[in-house]
């Protein structure tokens, strides 16, 4: 095999290697990020997967463009500057999407918290015109 090929595997098995370390990570943690209940688990964990998925798909996607190089590899030195040069911008690339998962999976947290803090407010609301109709019927005592 020549040394390009070697080249091309060490690509991809750091690569893909990295890809799927972050993309657990973030699953593991993004799910923390969104869960606020127990009882939202379920939506939270579709989220999460959903989410992940477009995570590997992007980054695969990338690797590969990736992959060709109009370089040539005559030697070791050469190799491994090659190597290094796609690595770095797949560490790029893992760099930016986790940055913008996160942000999403943050985002997606505040929306729930903003709308659970909505509730509330609508239910205090309902509650105290409630009371309000309450002891506007009552006679008042002379």
């Amino acid at each position: 095999m020549s040394l390009l090929a070697w080249t091309y595997l060490g690509y991809l098995a750091v690569s893909i290697g990295l890809t799927v370390w972050v993309g657990r990570t973030l699953r593991q943690s993004g799910l923390e990020l969104i869960l606020r209940h127990e009882q939202q688990r379920p939506v939270a964990e579709a989220l999460s997967h959903l989410l992940v998925i477009g995570f590997y798909l992007v980054n695969f996607g990338a690797i590969s463009f990736l992959m060709k190089s109009a370089t040539q590899v005559r030697d070791a030195q050469s190799a491994i500057e090659l190597l290094s040069t796609k690595i770095g911008i797949i560490l790029v690339v893992l760099g930016g999407m986790h940055f913008l998962l996160l942000l999403t999976f943050l985002t997606s947290r505040k929306n729930a918290e903003r709308d659970e803090d909505l509730r509330n407010r609508r239910t205090a609301a309902a509650e105290l015109y409630r009371l309000r109709q309450t002891h506007a019927e009552e006679p008042t005592p002379i």
